[in-house]
C-alpha cells in the first residue's frame, strides 16, 4: 500500500484496537510487530509509509479468526525504528526474514501489498524456503519492467511540505481510491487517514522508503519464484496500474491472477470482504 507523506500528526484521537505494543531487535532494527490469532502463519507486509493500522479495521480482525497473522512496521515506518537511509527492498526483505527468525517461524504464507509486494517478491526469490503460499497485491516488478502511472498520479507520492498531514492525505486520496468511492464513503477515507496519522514516518524515513520503492527491480528474477502465487489488484488502481500484475503473473509459473472489480489501490480498505474471500479461498 502507498500511504503518503511524512509530516507530523495533527489532532488525531483515534486509538489502535490493541492496547499493548510489541517490539524486538531484529538485526540492527528495533521492529514493531503484532501477532494475532492461531493456525497457519500469515505474514502481512505493508507498503510505502504504511504501518499496522493501515491494514484497516476489517481485514485483520477477520483474518485472525482463520490464521495466525503477523503484522509489522517496515524499516522507516510506524512504530519501528526510522534510521537514516538509504534503504533498499533487499534490506527490508532481510528485516522480514529476521522477524520470522525472531518469532521462530521457519516458513509462512505471505501477503504483501504495493511496496510490501516488492518486499514479498524479494523474500520469495532470496529465501524461497520461507514462503509457503504468496499473494502479491497491487504491486509491480519495478524499474524497467514496470508500467508507470501518469505523472499527475505519480505526484501524489511526493511529500507536500506546504500542507499538514490531514490535508495532505485528503489531497492524495484519489491515488488510493476511485473518486466516486471517496465521494460516497468519506467516513472510510477519514478513518483511514486518522489511522495513518497516529504513527507517521519522519520526512527523511519516508523519502528513504520512496527511493527504495523506485529503485527496486525484480527484472529477470521473478520467474525464479516457486511458491504457489496469487497476483491481486483492484481493477481501478491508478497508482500501480493492473497491467503490472498481469506482467508479474505471466512470469511466475502457475500463478493465478485476480482483480477486485471497481477497487483502487487500497482495495483491502475499500473492499475488505471481497479481499477476505479471495485470500481465504487461496490460503485455505
Amino acid at each position: 500500500m502507498i500511504i503518503f507523506l511524512a509530516m507530523p500528526p495533527s489532532g488525531c484521537n483515534e486509538k489502535s484496537s490493541r492496547s499493548s505494543e510489541t517490539t524486538a531487535l531484529v538485526g540492527d532494527l528495533e521492529m514493531y510487530y503484532e501477532v494475532r490469532g492461531q493456525g497457519v502463519p500469515l505474514l502481512m507486509i505493508m507498503g510505502l509509509g504504511g504501518h499496522t493500522l493501515d491494514w484497516g479495521w476489517v481485514l485483520p480482525q477477520e483474518l485472525e479468526k482463520r490464521y495466525r497473522i503477523i503484522m509489522f512496521d517496515n524499516r522507516g515506518a510506524g512504530r519501528s525504528q526510522q534510521p537514516t537511509g538509504p534503504y533498499s527492498i533487499a534490506q527490508m526483505a532481510r528485516d522480514t526474514a529476521g522477524l520470522m527468525d525472531r518469532l521462530g517461524l521457519e516458513k509462512a504464507n505471505v501477503f504483501g501489498v504495493s511496496m510490501g509486494g516488492m518486499i514479498a517478491q524479494q523474500l520469495a526469490i532470496d529465501q524461497p524456503q520461507r514462503v509457503m503460499k504468496l499473494v502479491l497485491g497491487c504491486t509491480s516488478p519495478g524499474r524497467q519492467d514496470r508500467i508507470l502511472a501518469p505523472q499527475e498520479i505519480q505526484q501524489y507520492l511526493e511529500p507536500r511540505k506546504d500542507l499538514d498531514l490531514y490535508d495532505a492525505l485528503w489531497w492524495a486520496a484519489p491515488a488510493g481510491m476511485p473518486p466516486e468511492f471517496i465521494r460516497d464513503h468519506p467516513e472510510i477515507v477519514v478513518r483511514k487517514n486518522r489511522a495513518n496519522m497516529q504513527h507517521p514516518s519522519s520526512l527523511e524515513a519516508y523519502e528513504a522508503q520512496l527511493a527504495a520503492f523506485r529503485n527496486f527491480s525484480a527484472e529477470g528474477r521473478i520467474s525464479a519464484i516457486r511458491a504457489e502465487t496469487l497476483v491481486l489488484a483492484g481493477s481501478r488502481d491508478v497508482l500501480i496500474p493492473p497491467e503490472n500484475s498481469r506482467m508479474i503473473a505471466e512470469q511466475i509459473s502457475g500463478a493465478v491472477r485476480r482483480e477486485i472489480h471497481g477497487a483502487g489501490h487500497l482495495f483491502w480498505i475499500s473492499h475488505p470482504q471481497e479481499t477476505l474471500s479471495i485470500l481465504s479461498e487461496f490460503f485455505g
